[in-house]
């Protein structure tokens, strides 16, 4: 694995990393048929399609997006999509090389193998569709075959079935044992009848489009080193604009930080706080629960019931323990605890202090979803001296409308307060669909809206993300740089491939 090079976020390295993106391509494609550098530039907005035709029309382009989103099961047992932001956030890249001409394989996940909600993408494939109809694209259908993902099957589909401009959406990468394996990318490429492989020998490109899975050492991110590696239109918006963050933060910076899925940002909240980068962490979630039994020491498991403890433990957040007491007990003024929850029992719903749930005689059968009205004052009181805003995860159960208030209650401020001038951050694709629920625009009521949840922490905390590590290997490549340009301070463990360049582009 690599190493972090531990010099802050000043010494960020993703800040130093350089990425191939589309216009390049199509760039160098018209300099190399004629063109001056000048009068591309001037005139690119015009020769732009004709361009993007010459480079891409006629090739086989797989695009690594983001199609992941929000699934519930209606009363036939059907599962179906609640939130399309992700798929209609990955159409413009797909759109835009299909109407270039190019066969464009998309390859994507959905949820988390084991869980109920890692199902298919026949669904995904029909928003799909319907949000590229949305930008003018007319092809007739997208090529989707269930449990279909790589083989001689697949090989005939590209080569024999698939137009120029045609879409050939594969099933759940997340249901292969393929996509995890060694954080290595010659060897993710080189695994013998893997999708990787056989994909991969028949692509002329790679289009990393997911940047919020690009903090994912897995085959479908750092999977294909021999081919060029471009960032597409969504994956080039969100570097971006999280560079721009970064440069815009004022203090004192508040994160609102919730939801179940806490593991991926404990080390970026702990960097945070230890370099002085945030002033405080309003607990909520999974994570404000645990960070109340951790402070209670060895009364801890019984502290807020059983059913509490049994709910973390089911999903798998209770081992998390130990390292959000580290946090809660190192950084006691700045990691604020919830006061009092919102709790269902015997299907009623009561709002109650930490005390009150600790001695009640029926804590055992009570479920806690969400902070209290008390926890909402406080955190609101510190929300209105706060210059910055980050908010990554629900603070309430986001399923049911009765702890949805004290959700609305937040978002309500925090808009307000980007309003009166400050900066606001509304991070992961959950959020932005709890935001969108609540009556808001992520893209126009908060400062910054990025889909992308871990990858954008990791990003910030300064650890080197496995997808744009790819992206500056290619861009050194193309422009005959060392490899390892802008990386010299970091132990790989592996070789850096030369990914290859089609004949056109050198």
């Amino acid at each position: 694995m690599i190493q972090h090079n531990e010099n802050g976020l000043n010494g960020n390295i993703n800040l130093k990393l350089n990425f191939l993106t589309l216009d390049n391509i199509i760039k160098r494609t018209a300099l190399n048929s004629g063109l001056d550098e000048e009068s591309i530039d001037k005139e690119y907005d015009i020769i732009k399609e004709d361009y993007g035709k010459r480079a891409f029309g006629g090739k086989v382009v797989i695009v690594r997006s983001d199609l992941n989103s929000p699934v519930r099961q209606d009363e036939h047992g059907q599962y179906k999509i609640t939130g399309a932001e992700r798929i209609e956030a990955s159409a413009p890249t797909i759109d835009e090389l299909s109407s270039y001409g190019a066969k464009v394989v998309v390859i994507s996940h959905q949820g988390t193998p084991g869980r109920e909600d890692c199902i298919s993408l026949e669904p995904h494939s029909v928003l799909l569709k319907e949000s590229l109809e949305k930008l003018g694209n007319s092809l007739e259908k997208i090529i989707f075959k269930r449990a279909h993902w790589y083989g001689t099957a697949t090989e005939k589909i590209i080569k024999e079935e698939m137009q120029d401009g045609g879409i050939f959406l594969l099933d759940n990468l997340r249901k292969m044992s393929d996509e995890i394996g060694p954080a290595n990318p010659e060897e993710f490429a080189k695994t013998p009848d893997s999708y990787m492989e056989i994909i991969g020998n028949l692509a002329d490109f790679y289009v990393n489009d997911a940047f919020s899975t690009s903090h994912r050492w897995q085959a479908s991110i750092a999977g294909f080193p021999n081919l060029l590696n471009i960032a597409g239109r969504l994956t080039e918006k969100e570097i971006k604009e999280n560079r721009e963050l970064i440069s815009s933060i004022r203090h004192p910076y508040t994160m609102l930080m919730g939801g179940i899925k806490i593991s991926g940002y404990l080390d970026f909240m702990d960097k945070s706080l230890e370099n002085g980068l945030v002033d405080h962490i309003l607990a909520t979630g999974a994570l404000g629960m645990l960070g109340v039994l951790g402070i209670r020491g060895r009364r801890a498991k019984n502290y807020l019931g059983r059913q509490t403890v049994d709910f973390l433990q089911e999903k798998g957040i209770y081992s998390e323990l130990n390292t959000v007491t580290g946090l809660a007990r190192r950084y006691t003024e700045a990691f604020v605890l919830p006061v009092d929850f919102k709790v269902e029992l015997g299907g009623e719903v009561y709002n109650m202090a930490v005390e009150e749930i600790q001695k009640h005689p029926n804590k055992d059968r009570m479920n806690l979803y969400g902070i209290g009205s008390e926890t909402v004052a406080h955190f609101n009181e510190i929300l209105g001296r706060s210059k910055t805003i980050y908010i990554k995860g629900s603070p309430t159960k986001d399923d049911d409308e009765r702890f949805l208030p004290e959700s609305q209650q937040l978002i309500d401020s925090i808009v307000q307060l980007k309003r009166e001038g400050a900066t606001t951050i509304v991070s992961g694709g959950d959020t932005n669909n709890l935001v969108s629920r609540l009556g808001y625009l992520p893209q126009t009521d908060f400062t910054f809206s990025t889909l992308a949840g871990g990858a954008a922490t990791e990003y910030h905390s300064g650890i080197l993300l496995p997808g744009l590590l790819m992206l500056n290997t290619s861009y050194n490549q193309f422009n005959g740089r060392a490899l390892s340009e802008g990386m010299e301070n970091y132990n790989f463990g592996f070789k850096l491939e030369s990914p290859k360049k089609p004949v056109d582009l050198i």
